[in-house]
C-alpha cells in the first residue's frame, strides 16, 4: 500500500470541498448532493484517523438526517452536512500537521521497513555469498525495529529495550501471542550473529524465515 502524504491529504480534501457548492444564476451559492462528498470525507478520514475511529463514527452520526423539519429539506439538509464535511476535514487535516493523528505516520513507517525487506530479497536473488550476508542484515535490522515499531505505536517503552527485552513486552501486553512469540525468540540468535558479523553461523533458510515473519508483521500491524 503506498504511503499517503499530508499534501496529498489535504489535496484531495480541498477538491471534496470545492465539489460540494454550486453557484446558481444569481449569484447565491449553495451546497448541492453532499453523498458523493460523504464518502470521499469518510476515505479520508480513515486514512488519517484509522478505521474504525472515533473521529469516523463521530462524523457519521453528524451527518444522519436528523428529527428536525429542516433536515426533511433537501436544501437544508445539504448545507448542514456541508457544513460538517468542511469542518471534519479541516481538523482532520490540522491534526495530522499537528502530529497529532497516528494512522499515515504507522503507514509510513511499515512503507521503510518494508524497503529493507524488499531489498533484502533483491540481494537473495543473487545467489551470492556477500549479497546473502547484506541480506542478513538488513532482515535484522528490520527485524528488530519492526517489533520496536510495533511497541512504540502502542505507546510501550521499548527504545533502549534489547530485542529479548521487546519481545517480552509485547508479549506481557498481548501485542505478539501464540506461535508468534516462539518465531521471534528464536531468531533473537539470527538477529545477534547478522549484527556481530557471525555470518557462518546463519543459514540461508533462517533469513527466509526472517523475512516472512517480518512480512506477516508490517502485513498485520502497518498496513
Amino acid at each position: 500500500m503506498p504511503v499517503v502524504t499530508i499534501a496529498q491529504l489535504k489535496a484531495r480534501a480541498a477538491e471534496v470541498k470545492a465539489s460540494m457548492w454550486t453557484t446558481n444564476s444569481e449569484g447565491t451559492t449553495y451546497a448541492q448532493s453532499v453523498a458523493g462528498a460523504s464518502q470521499s470525507a469518510v476515505s479520508i478520514l480513515g486514512l488519517i484517523y484509522g478505521n474504525p475511529s472515533t473521529q469516523l463514527s463521530l462524523f457519521l452520526d453528524r451527518i444522519k438526517r436528523g428529527p428536525a423539519s429542516r433536515d426533511s429539506q433537501e436544501y437544508y439538509y445539504n448545507q448542514r452536512v456541508a457544513s460538517e464535511i468542511e469542518r471534519v476535514l479541516d481538523q482532520g487535516i490540522a491534526d495530522c500537521e499537528a502530529g497529532l493523528t497516528g494512522s499515515v505516520r504507522v503507514q509510513a513507517k511499515g512503507e521503510v521497513l518494508g524497503d529493507f525487506i524488499g531489498l533484502a530479497r533483491e540481494a537473495l536473488t543473487s545467489q551470492d555469498a556477500a549479497a546473502e550476508r547484506v541480506a542478513a542484515v538488513l532482515c535484522a535490522a528490520a527485524l528488530e525495529e519492526t517489533l520496536k515499531q510495533i511497541g512504540d505505536v502502542a505507546g510501550i517503552d521499548v527504545v533502549n529495550r534489547d530485542m529479548r527485552g521487546v519481545i517480552q513486552k509485547l508479549k506481557d501486553t498481548g501485542l505478539l501471542v501464540g506461535a508468534q512469540v516462539g518465531l521471534a525468540t528464536g531468531l533473537v540468535k539470527f538477529r545477534d550473529h547478522a549484527f556481530h558479523g557471525q555470518f557462518d553461523l546463519i543459514e540461508r533458510p533462517t533469513i527466509d524465515s526472517a523475512l516472512s515473519f517480518v512480512e506477516g508483521l508490517l502485513m498485520a500491524r502497518f498496513t
